[in-house]
């Protein structure tokens, strides 16, 4: 039976989601033989944005679902679809997860920053003394 989770996406961000995945008596599924597909769409008739990598840990019967910080830079903030497929050695595919991917803008751009660093005083921003809505800092 497929499961429905919505995740939230941090754009320019990396992304993992891991599923333990468990046969139908709840036993931990050998893994090793399978195949994982999974893609993101912002509509299931739309084009693809972006394929995740999967990756396998045959050791504890997990896949890791992984968008690199490009990959969420590219898209847009707002509603996107996803899901996650398996294909099993006889041939067999099944739907492991479906739902929503709600890819959340970000206010750093990691490339517009020259150096790395903030430099010329607080890190935040604020300053001893500072009112913060009724509180000082």
């Amino acid at each position: 039976m497929t499961s429905r989770t919505n995740v939230y996406i941090d754009q320019n961000t990396d992304f993992r989601l891991s599923l333990e995945l468990e046969d139908d008596d709840g036993d931990p599924l050998a893994i090793n033989s399978y195949s994982f597909f999974s893609t993101i769409k912002k509509m299931y008739s739309t084009v693809k944005v972006a394929d995740f990598s999967v990756e396998k840990q045959v050791s504890n019967n997990t896949i890791t679902l992984t968008l690199t910080d490009e990959q969420t830079g590219s898209m847009k903030p707002g509603k996107y679809q996803y899901d996650a497929l398996m294909r099993k050695t006889s041939g067999e595919v099944v739907k492991l997860i479906e739902g929503l991917a709600f890819v959340e803008p970000s206010i750093t751009d990691i490339d517009d920053l020259s150096s790395g660093t903030i430099t010329g005083g607080d890190a935040d921003g604020l300053t001893s003394g500072d009112n913060l809505d009724g509180g000082t800092y």
